[in-house]
């Protein structure tokens, strides 16, 4: 089987969430600094063992690129050079990044950890893999 990975990329950091084997349920997991992100998977995780790979794909209000679409292609491009076989799917993450927040906010989360944009990515990085579970086990 395998589980689905989730990443929220960022010119500086890129958050990281996982799935259940069953994908069903994602679970934040971390978050590395872009510049080294291939190296931190390839050490991390073997290809066979995902069934996937979701990334989210910023986009203004209007549906145009952003400049984080850049970095988020940039590491799109280089995953498929790394594991050519594997998939790669591409998730609108408009306003993931504020609904973390809104999260972290609404659970009660002290205001140091609502502003530390590490957690806040692997959350983000976390609805967009949960956004993509959610499609694909209601179809």
């Amino acid at each position: 089987m395998g589980i689905w990975l989730g990443l929220d990329v960022g010119g500086k950091r890129t958050g990281i969430a996982e799935s259940d084997e069953l994908g069903l349920i994602a679970f934040p997991v971390e978050t590395v600094l872009t510049e080294n992100l291939l190296k931190h998977l390839k050490s991390r995780y073997l290809p066979d063992n995902i069934r996937g790979i979701i990334i989210g794909e910023p986009k203004r209000l209007d549906g145009s690129e952003t400049h984080g679409t850049l970095f988020a292609k940039k590491i799109q491009k280089e995953l498929k050079e790394l594991w050519p076989s594997m998939k790669i799917t591409w998730i609108d993450e408009r306003f993931t990044s504020k609904i973390a927040a809104h999260a972290a906010h609404i659970s009660g989360a002290k205001a140091r950890v609502r502003r530390n944009k590490s957690i806040l990515d692997a959350a983000s990085a976390c609805i967009i893999l949960d956004s993509f579970l959610t499609q694909k086990n209601l179809k």
